[in-house]
């Protein structure tokens, strides 16, 4: 137990544990996975694919009768590709990166809002709960990216505040 004890300490002291690679790392998640996710909806297959977790949205369902399935991508894949854009900027502008934040919040609280209002979202032929579909295991991710999005509003608001002091 005294070397686990020290090998913490020691690992603990060391360069990535000291700055803020953690930060960065989240960051660079954020970025990655909103310009992965919205060259997707760019494309017809997956805009239609995104037609019953838009059509059970109780946040994002009139995107269908609004602009239909096509319009539906573009807005999706627009809005996801700005609030990216925000949270890259964020490494050198907490404002944006705030901006980008707030709008990643939203992104994911309106996929996780899907969750209750999916049918079938529990694998009946598994036992149902807590067997996921597919569907549905594809927005339980979005669990977490809401919470790195609040890390990122929590960490650039602190640095805009700092900034608003000096």
């Amino acid at each position: 137990m005294n070397r686990l004890n020290q090998l913490m300490l020691y690992v603990s002291k060391t360069a990535p544990f000291r700055s803020d690679l953690d930060r960065h790392l989240i960051r660079a998640a954020m970025i990655f996975t909103f310009f992965a996710f919205s060259i997707q909806k760019w494309s017809q297959y997956t805009a239609e694919m995104l037609v019953p977790l838009i059509s059970h949205s109780p946040i994002v369902f009139w995107l269908l009768p609004a602009f239909g399935v096509r319009g539906a991508g573009f807005f999706l894949g627009t809005t996801e590709t700005i609030f990216g854009t925000l949270i890259f900027l964020g490494y050198w502008s907490p404002r944006l990166g705030i901006l980008g934040a707030l709008g990643s919040i939203v992104t994911f609280i309106g996929t996780i809002s899907i969750i209750p209002f999916l049918p079938d979202g529990w694998a009946r032929e598994a036992g149902g709960f807590p067997i996921m579909t597919l569907p549905l295991g594809f927005l339980m991710k979005d669990v977490l990216f809401l919470v790195a999005s609040f890390y990122l509003f929590k960490w650039d608001l602190t640095r805009a505040a700092k900034i608003t002091r000096s």
